[in-house]
């Protein structure tokens, strides 16, 4: 029962930061429904997990304790999401030496130019 109450608790923490990171306007827009949805969905799961709702689905995944698979399903998530932010970052970090060039090449255009 304590790790039901656990992942319940847990569940309503996420969406609690994740509604307040929205409120301040820490999250993009895109960002911020991806975190909502994510908060919502830990909090459906943690309500329907005392009912036995996914223990089959569980014990067929190989997962002995029902709560686990929140844990799991976590993991995955927020590992899809890491490889996405290090592709976003991948292409920020070549926009930013594209722009660093061209700013090289604009400064040095306004240097040899003769002033008058």
């Amino acid at each position: 029962m304590k790790g039901y109450l656990l992942a319940g608790l847990i569940s309503v923490v996420l969406t609690m930061v994740t509604i307040r990171a929205i409120r301040k306007r820490q999250l993009t827009e895109m960002l911020a429904i991806l975190w909502l949805g994510v908060s919502l969905v830990s909090v459906a799961l943690a309500l329907i997990l005392p009912f036995s709702a996914f223990t089959s689905l569980a014990h067929f995944l190989g997962i002995a304790y029902p709560p686990d698979m929140i844990l799991v399903f976590g993991m995955f998530f927020l590992s899809l999401f890491t490889f996405r932010l290090s592709i976003a970052l991948s292409r920020l970090a070549t926009q930013q030496k594209v722009l660093v060039q061209e700013l090289a090449i604009m400064r040095a255009k306004i240097e040899s130019t003769p002033s008058e």
